[in-house]
Order: structure tokens, then sequence, then C-alpha cells
């Protein structure tokens, strides 16, 4: 697994799949300075991973909520829904 291959993830998801690899990882969640969309307290993403002596060191962002990422008739999904989406589709 390639440290890029993670990127965009579902925290939840990006968690399950690095135990899987036993791939030692830290983690750290930054503020989104985003100022045009709510943000969600709830899950978050992958947002940047870097490798320093052998362990991922993992950036994680809240998911914008109001993002337009992709919608349906009804529902709009922040990234980590629309992530578990594509990830669900493949």
């Amino acid at each position: 697994m390639e440290h890029t291959s993670i990127l965009g993830f579902p925290w939840q998801l990006a968690q399950s799949l690095l135990q899987a690899a036993s791939i030692p990882f830290t983690i750290k969640i930054e503020k989104n300075y985003n100022r045009f969309f709510s943000v969600s307290s709830e899950e978050c993403y992958v947002g940047r991973v870097i490798i320093v002596d052998n362990t991922w060191e993992i950036v994680l962002f809240h998911p914008m909520v109001a993002s337009h990422v992709a919608e349906s008739n009804v529902v709009q999904l922040n990234e980590v829904q629309y992530a578990k989406k594509l990830v669900e589709e493949k």
C-alpha cells in the first residue's frame, strides 16, 4: 500500500486498512479553515500522509457538510459520505 492510496478516505476505513496491513501510524486532527461551508464535527477524512521513520503521520480534517460534492434528489453528501460511496461502488 502506498501512502497516497488512502488520501480522501474516511478515517474509519483508512484506519482499518492500516491496521490490516500492520502499518504503524500516528494521527493529528487539523482545523478546516474553509469559510464558505459549515464543517461536520463527527467524521474525519485523510487529508495528508507523510512518512517519518517508517511511521505514517496522518493528518485528518473534518469534512465540509454542504460542499455539493455529490447530490441526489434530496440528500447532499459531505466528503466522507461521498468517499464511502465511491469505495462501496468499486
